[in-house]
């Protein structure tokens, strides 16, 4: 049946085919306090304030996050194409495909989840909401793209084909324009942090897609290969990958093939910059620490088996529809607006790669009297590492000599550029506040290079307030300091003294800290993560361990003899 043929509901702006809509939910308690959110929200854009409020748990971070949209904005897509969003769920893609100007048809199988695309759309007149499975909508126009945002794995359960993912593949084929591009979002099934012992997405259990344990409807996940080889049987003849992190649902920095081949690139400091998320109460598996492990599956050129998560281009045409200078991007999507950004690297003319900092949703950003914006014009990329990296390595291997000297390297190279002469104590110029080892690149020889000075604040401040801004990233995580020091303010003042500062008191630390805070909430949002079940969780660590205990047993899984 065609778009036009459907019924129209004018109360909730959807065209619904009534016999072959889906039921397929996050639970209707869920979906219902995500319409209620959007119809009393005044602004329901990708950046709204008030959706940003409404983030409760997992399923309403899901659906309100900012971090969602970014899974596309490598595609570039804008107002001169059509596209086909299937599986559209609320709407959180949906938004942003709309803000970009194109023209969108959304479709979503639930009506539940249709009202809420078409709420949450409703002042955009370029996105149609259809509600009904894919299979049974006949379209009677082809696109520039069509988009699978989390949605191709639930391909067998929802059809009737014998062969229900080559099928699948060879319509939306043949629904592309010339040119036209298919985009998938898709879980890694060898994704580093399933085999670290986190569950898999869809069926909670870990190892699940690891061991293949998928039956023949089931939802189904695919590793870098089998997809590749999918595609390529079913016609298209340009696949580009790129690996979103922590994974497609909350990408932070997206990398692209080329990101990884790239000799001068050093894709695993980005990749460290983002940190992998446990969507359900049920405890990892094991204690593999993914942070550490990206380091040596990045120098043996594994990222792309075992990221987490996967981004498709594909077409039909030979030559990919892609930005073939892209290398990464990287986004800050936390902040209050004006202050949300991207950051792309990209290979130049001359082969140099080049680093181009921008405003997501902003055109400038507005002044403040504590502190002020600064985005510098294009620059070029330092090659090297990335010295937080390298400090939290040395913590997390128990290297407490090479942290000390780590930490006293980077504050001698701020009293070499930033502090003020004959300042006592030693007092840093308000345009290094940003001068953090996060932003602070150690080349081959081992020189140290400061970038992305974002931020500088009304006044100068002492050194020590520098470290603590630092350190105090780590308060709630004695693990990571714990061999090192007994307390924070013990690990605060032993990394002073390796510094050689002076020690501070508890209430100096706090004031230091304080004071940190108070710029940081003016420049980043509150709240918009789940919050922690930790007593839920912890039953279920019990459980989980009970069953483990059983399963030496039974299979005879103890030391060997």
């Amino acid at each position: 049946m065609k778009v036009n043929e459907l019924t129209f509901d004018e109360k909730n702006k959807v065209f619904i085919n009534p016999e072959k809509v889906i039921d397929y939910s996050d639970g209707q308690e869920n979906e219902q306090y995500v319409l209620d959110c959007l119809k009393k929200a005044k602004d329901t854009s990708i950046f709204s304030m008030e959706l940003h409020n409404c983030i409760k748990d997992w399923p309403s971070e899901y659906h309100f996050t900012t971090y969602r949209a970014n899974i596309l904005r490598p595609v570039k897509i804008d107002k001169g194409h059509s596209v086909l969003e299937i599986g559209a769920g609320t709407g959180a893609i949906t938004r942003y495909l709309g803000e970009t100007g194109a023209k969108v048809i959304a479709v979503e199988g639930g009506f539940p989840r249709a009202k809420c695309i078409a709420e949450r759309c409703r002042d955009l007149d370029n996105v149609t909401v259809v509600c009904s499975n894919v299979e049974d909508v006949e379209f009677d126009q082809k696109f520039d793209v069509i988009t699978l945002i989390g949605v191709f794995e639930y391909t067998a359960k929802y059809s009737n084909h014998e062969n229900p993912f080559y099928d699948a593949l060879r319509s939306y084929g043949n629904l592309l324009k010339p040119g036209g591009r298919l985009v998938i979002a898709i879980e890694n099934k060898l994704g580093l942090k399933y085999f670290g012992g986190f569950n898999e997405d869809h069926f909670g259990k870990p190892y699940f897609g690891i061991e293949s344990r998928y039956g023949k409807k089931d939802i189904t996940t695919f590793g870098h290969e089998e997809i590749k080889n999918m595609l390529a049987a079913s016609g298209y003849n340009s696949i580009k990958f790129l690996f979103p992190f922590p994974d497609y649902k909350l990408p932070k920095t997206i990398i692209a093939d080329n990101g990884l081949e790239h000799s001068g690139f050093n894709e695993a400091d980005l990749i460290r910059l983002t940190k992998e998320r446990h969507y359900g109460t049920r405890p990892k598996a094991n204690l593999l620490n993914e942070y550490l492990s990206w380091e040596s599956i990045a120098e043996n050129k594994l990222v792309k088996d075992f990221s987490n998560s996967f981004l498709i281009v594909a077409s039909k045409e030979a030559e990919p529809n892609f930005d073939s200078t892209l290398l990464a991007e990287f986004y800050t999507c936390g902040r209050l607006e004006p202050y949300n950004t991207i950051t792309r690297f990209k290979v130049k003319n001359n082969g140099v790669i080049g680093v181009d900092k921008g405003l997501l949703n902003a055109t400038s950003t507005v002044s403040n009297n504590d502190f002020a914006h600064r985005l510098t014009k294009e620059t070029n990329y330092i090659q090297g590492k990335n010295m937080h990296h390298l400090i939290m390595e040395a913590l997390l291997k128990n290297q407490y000599d090479k942290y000390e000297k780590l930490m006293r390297d980077w504050v001698d190279h701020i009293r070499s550029v930033a502090v003020l002469e004959d300042s006592e104590p030693e007092r840093v110029g308000p345009e290094y506040f940003d001068a953090l080892p996060r932003n602070i690149i150690i080349d081959e020889k081992g020189k140290l290079h400061l970038f992305d000075q974002e931020w500088t604040i009304n006044q100068e401040f002492d050194l020590s307030f520098l470290l603590v801004r630092y350190l105090a990233e780590h308060r709630r995580k004695r693990g990571v300091y714990f061999g090192y020091a007994s307390s924070f303010l013990d690990f605060v003042n032993k990394s002073m003294l390796a510094c050689g500062l002076k020690v501070i008191s508890n209430g100096r630390l706090k004031e230091l800290m304080e004071k940190d805070e108070t710029i940081r909430r003016k420049i980043n949002r509150e709240g918009g993560i789940t919050p922690r079940r930790i007593f839920k969780s912890f039953l279920q660590l019990l459980l989980q361990k009970a069953k483990e205990i059983k399963t030496y047993v039974y299979y005879d899984q103890f030391a060997q003899r």
